[in-house]
C-alpha cells in the first residue's frame, strides 16, 4: 500500500456516545486529511428484532432514514440498520451474508450523499464477532484494533471469541493492539501486528496542563485530603477494597466524579460518610475535577481483564500532574514512579501506596506527568500509525 484508499470505514464497537475512543478517531481523521482521505464512522447498526430490547433509546431510529452526522471535514458519522445482532449472525453464513448487504447498501448510501466514490475503502472495526465486515469489498484491506483482553470483566476469557479471533486472522491485513501484554499474547499469526498506544487529544492535554481553572464548588466544599476518581462509576470498581480503605482512613474523603449509570455502589456505601459521589460533570470541567483531587486512584478489579489495560483516563491524570494510585496493570509498569504506583487490590498496600503519594514532591509529580503525558497525543499517535499502515 503506497497510500491511504479516499475513505476510511470504521464499526464502532459501541454506541458512538458510549464509544471511549472518540477523541481518537476525530484525530484519526485529521492525520488521514493529509492524504486526502474521508472516515466514515458506521455507529452500532440497529437490528429490527434486538433493538427494543437492547437499545430502546434508540428504537425510533429504525423507522426513519440513516442519518450522516459530519463531525469535522472528512469525518462522518452514521447509524445502518442491519438484519440481526452480530452476535447471532456471526453463527449463521447466510445471516451475515445478508447483514453484509445491508452494511455495504449503508455504505454507498453515505458515499453518494458526501459525494466519494470508493470501493476498496479501508475497513476497520473492534471487537471479533465484527469480523465479517473483511467481507463487505473483497479487495479492501483490514483492521483489526484490539482495546480489551477478551475476557469478561470478572476476568473470565471469552473463549468464544479467543476462538474466533484466532479463526479469522488470515481475513486481518493490520493487527493493533494498544497494550504490550495485548500484543505479547494475540499478535502471533497475524500477517501484520502493531502497537499501538493509548493517549488524550491535544486539545484536552493543553486544557488540562495550562490556565487557572476554575474551582467547582461541590468538590471545593469536601476536605482534603480527596483521593478522586473521574469517570463511569460501576460494578468495575473494587467497592470492597475502596469501603476498606475509606473505613481505615476516616480523615481522608474518597471522591468519585462521574456518571453512576448503576446505583447499587452509592446505596452500599451510604453509610461511610468519607465516601462522595458529586455526581457528572460535563468533559470541559476535567481540568477544574483533577485539579481539585490530591490524589488520584484507579481501583479497578484486579483480573485478566484490567491487567491487560491501558487505562485512557491515566493518560488526563498525568497531564493534570496528578499523583495516581493503581490496581494492577502491566502497561502502568512503563511508566514513572513519581506519577503512579501500582499495587495489589490489598488494603494496607492501598493505604501505604497513598500516604507515599501524599507525601512526595506534588511539583515533581506535575513536571513529570505533563512531560510524559505530551509524548501520547492522539494526533502524534494516529499520524504514526497510518504511517506504519502505508509504508507496509
Amino acid at each position: 500500500m503506497n497510500d491511504l484508499p479516499k475513505v476510511i470505514l470504521m464499526f464502532a464497537g459501541v454506541d458512538w456516545p458510549q464509544f471511549m475512543c472518540r477523541q481518537m478517531v476525530i484525530a484519526l481523521a485529521k492525520s488521514a486529511r493529509e492524504y486526502g482521505t474521508t472516515l466514515i464512522v458506521m455507529n452500532r447498526p440497529l437490528c429490527p428484532f434486538s433493538t427494543i430490547f437492547r437499545k430502546p433509546r434508540r428504537f425510533k431510529e429504525l423507522f426513519s432514514t440513516p442519518k450522516i452526522e459530519k463531525l469535522s471535514n472528512n469525518l462522518y458519522l452514521t447509524s445502518p440498520k442491519y438484519v440481526i445482532h452480530d452476535s447471532i449472525a456471526c453463527k449463521s453464513v447466510v445471516l451475515e451474508k445478508l447483514n453484509i448487504f445491508a452494511l455495504r447498501r449503508s455504505y454507498e448510501h453515505v458515499c453518494r450523499r458526501i459525494g466519494i466514490s470508493d470501493n476498496t475503502p479501508l475497513v476497520w472495526y473492534f471487537y471479533p464477532q465484527q469480523h465479517y465486515v473483511s467481507r463487505l469489498f473483497p479487495e479492501s484491506r483490514v483492521v483489526y484494533e484490539m482495546k480489551d483482553n477478551l475476557a469478561d470483566t470478572d476476568g473470565r476469557e471469552l473463549t468464544d471469541q479467543i476462538e474466533l479471533q484466532a479463526k479469522v486472522r488470515e481475513s486481518v491485513d493490520f493487527f493493533v493492539t494498544v497494550s504490550r501484554l495485548l500484543h505479547e499474547r494475540y499478535s502471533p499469526g497475524y500477517r501484520k501486528a502493531i502497537k499501538f498506544r493509548n493517549g488524550l487529544d491535544k486539545n484536552t492535554y493543553l486544557r488540562l496542563t495550562t490556565g487557572n481553572p476554575e474551582p467547582i464548588d461541590a468538590i471545593e466544599r469536601i476536605s482534603s485530603p480527596r483521593i478522586g476518581f473521574a469517570g463511569v462509576i460501576s460494578q468495575r470498581l473494587d467497592w470492597k477494597l475502596i469501603k476498606g480503605i475509606a473505613n481505615a482512613r476516616p480523615e481522608w474523603n474518597l471522591v468519585f466524579v462521574g456518571p453512576t449509570p448503576d446505583k447499587s455502589a452509592v446505596v452500599s456505601t451510604q453509610s461511610i460518610p468519607n465516601i462522595h459521589f458529586t455526581g457528572a460533570f460535563d468533559h470541559s470541567k476535567m481540568p477544574s475535577v483533577l485539579k481539585s483531587f490530591d490524589i488520584g486512584i484507579m481501583p479497578y478489579f484486579d483480573n485478566d481483564f484490567f491487567r491487560y489495560s491501558n487505562p485512557l483516563k491515566f493518560y488526563e491524570y498525568a497531564a493534570a500532574g496528578l499523583r495516581t494510585v493503581s490496581s494492577y496493570m502491566k502497561e502502568l509498569e512503563t511508566f514513572p514512579r513519581e506519577i503512579i504506583r501500582i499495587v495489589p487490590n490489598d488494603i494496607s498496600e492501598w493505604i501505604d501506596a497513598i500516604e507515599s503519594m501524599l507525601a512526595s514532591d506534588v511539583e515533581k509529580a506535575k513536571h513529570v506527568g505533563q512531560e510524559f503525558a505530551s509524548r501520547f497525543l492522539w494526533e502524534d499517535l494516529t499520524r504514526q500509525l497510518l504511517k506504519d499502515i502505508i509504508e507496509y
